[in-house]
């Protein structure tokens, strides 16, 4: 039997090994970044926070910002996906409901705002993760093959410049140096009758670029809007594809999109000590028609057919002293695939986050902050055709701290 040949058999192995892209092409762009701003779900982000975090919610929002700030966050997220089959044991593949496939997973940032001594223009950097999933089931689960292991990142670091244009309207942009990594493993059906089932593993990884733009305006000392804008990213993940049941490595080329996507945040002060944030997003997932996977001998589109999700949040901030601050906020995020196209790589259905966080600021010179987030990612129904069911538990954990330094 040719490779090709071989290759063609265990198709369902070839064309599955690009599913672990979609865990972030439905809606894994991260909203929260372990800053403060995280302890309300982001809520109003893109109109500024209070730190050198704020360049990547909006890069305008660095002109509120006086001096030299250096802020550096962290934070931690624990998955919890519990599925259950609801098909005939006796049809489709086989096997069990995979355990519970949430895989630690560790995110964080650095952001350096820098003095230019002038009224009008600031400068910036930093280092972010930007998307990210990993996951891992029984190794002989029902879902074997479509999914068994996959780890998705994407961080960037991205020089950021902001301007003043009056003193009510700002603008700004970074220009990002992206680095991503994909690891994707499943089993391959058997080649042969009374053959035994394979593995295959996928390793890609690629370095590309991309940019925000932001604009910021300042209705009043107690108002202000922002609109930020992401642009689309296109990782194109060259690696090589093991299939140990016919014991081969062959290299592979994965192309994806990660959706553009824009945010428009609302800060308004009601009082000296109660704001309220409000955003309004939308991502473009609609773009991702398909993922295409291929081999020097073979190749193919995975159908995602994924639709536009939208994002709201809402969220407030409360000062009770001069030195502490209390925050709480929801968020939603609208569902970008239906159960025909969902994988068990991620399966992402509606989100409704919940986050609530604290700051304490001792003097002028440093402050640090941390939070607490769920969110719940719905029950996440899969219709395979031989196998379906749904998850008992979909959902994510997550605690973040940050510090800042003002000079």
């Amino acid at each position: 039997m040719s490779f090709r040949n071989a290759l063609l058999l265990s198709g369902s192995g070839l064309f599955t090994l690009g599913i672990a892209v979609q865990a972030s092409a439905g809606g894994l762009w991260l909203n929260e970044y372990g800053d403060f701003s995280s302890g309300r779900a982001s809520a109003g982000a893109a109109a500024g926070v209070d730190d050198a975090s704020t360049m990547l919610h909006n890069p305008a929002s660095m002109t509120r910002l006086k001096g030299s700030q250096l802020t550096v966050t962290a934070a931690a997220l624990q998955p919890s996906l519990k599925f259950s089959r609801d098909s005939d044991p006796a049809m489709g593949p086989g096997g069990g409901n995979g355990g519970d496939a949430g895989v630690f997973s560790p995110t964080g940032g650095v952001f350096y705002v820098g003095d230019l001594n002038s009224d009008r223009w600031d400068i910036g950097i930093y280092f972010s993760g930007l998307a990210g999933s990993g996951l891992e089931y029984d190794d002989d689960w029902v879902g074997r093959f479509q999914a068994t292991e996959s780890s998705l990142k994407i961080a960037a670091l991205a020089p950021t410049l902001a301007y003043r244009l009056t003193d009510k309207l700002s603008v700004g942009a970074s220009i990002q140096m992206i680095a991503s990594s994909l690891t994707t493993k499943l089993r391959v059906p058997a080649l042969l009758p009374n053959s035994n089932e394979g593995r295959a593993t996928l390793d890609g990884s690629d370095v590309g670029g991309g940019y925000t733009f932001g604009v910021l305006y300042e209705l009043s000392d107690s108002t202000r809007i922002g609109i930020n804008y992401q642009s689309e990213l296109e990782p194109d993940f060259s690696g090589d594809l093991t299939l140990e049941n016919i014991n081969r490595t062959i290299a592979t080329n994965t192309e994806l999109t990660m959706a553009q996507k824009a945010r428009l945040g609302v800060h308004h002060a009601v009082n000296d000590k109660l704001s309220l944030q409000f955003t309004l997003g939308w991502d473009d997932w609609s773009a991702l028609d398909q993922v295409f996977v291929s081999t020097q001998n073979v190749g193919g589109g995975l159908k995602k057919n994924a639709r536009d999700t939208t994002h709201t949040a809402l969220g407030f901030q409360y000062n009770l002293s001069a030195q502490w601050k209390m925050t709480g906020g929801v968020s939603y995020d609208t569902n970008p695939l239906s159960s025909t196209y969902r994988t068990a790589d991620l399966p992402l259905d509606r989100q409704v986050k919940v986050a609530a966080g604290f700051e304490y600021t001792p003097d002028k010179n440093w402050k640090v902050s941390a939070y607490a987030n769920y969110t719940d990612l719905g029950n996440g129904k899969i219709d395979a055709g031989s196998w379906s069911g749904e998850y008992d538990t979909d959902a994510i954990y997550q605690m973040g701290i940050s510090a800042s330094w003002m000079y």
